[in-house]
């Protein structure tokens, strides 16, 4: 279905924390702080092999603009691993920390429109987070899928509430969800 897929969904789901994926190669990475994801599903279906060709086609034309796009990724999501695992012994410091998430998931979301992978549904909810002051992007291949938008810390649950209703009004899903959990568990009856 998806063409040559990453392997980071399944290694996600079945072992846990985080995965730094490159150059075909999958490592795993420890939060050493508490990430809280508001995750919205558009709703709109995609065609993850159709999107993966199309940024291919995009680098075959523009070879050396594509190549500064990719290292930008790729110094986005090294800089974004070197954050989440160090350590943050207060409050100051995982504000801090997410304010420079926040950046790092705005600079990668505007990468990712360069590809030409966003969609209609992806750009309204990062108008409508925006907003609220909240930093999203899209996940995954793009083309419409799902969007993910940091819950900082600080941030209260009155705000949460107001943009899952927005985001819902116009026919999104929405769910939160703790990034970096421990993956799957087999509980047998009796045991715990």
């Amino acid at each position: 279905m998806h063409g040559r897929p990453s392997g980071v969904d399944n290694t996600v789901s079945t072992y846990g924390n985080m995965i730094k994926f490159k150059s075909g190669s999958l490592t795993r990475i420890k939060s050493n702080m508490p990430l809280k994801m508001l995750i919205t599903n558009t709703k709109v279906g995609r065609n993850s092999k159709a999107l993966v060709a199309g940024v291919s086609e995009r680098t075959l034309r523009h070879p050396h603009a594509m190549a500064s796009v990719f290292d930008a990724v790729d110094s986005i999501s090294t800089e974004l691993a070197t954050i989440i695992q160090s350590s943050a012994p207060d409050d100051i410091s995982v504000t801090e920390k997410e304010s420079k998430i926040e950046e790092l998931m705005e600079m990668n979301q505007g990468l990712l429109q360069c590809m030409g992978v966003s969609h209609p549904s992806i750009e309204t909810i990062l108008r409508t987070t925006l907003k609220y002051k909240l930093a999203s992007k899209l996940t995954g291949a793009g083309g419409g899928g799902c969007v993910l938008t940091l819950l900082p810390t600080l941030l209260s649950a009155t705000v949460v509430d107001k943009v899952t209703a927005e985001l819902e009004s116009c026919g999104f899903h929405c769910l939160t969800a703790a990034i970096g959990g421990e993956g799957v568990h087999v509980c047998f009856a009796g045991s715990s």
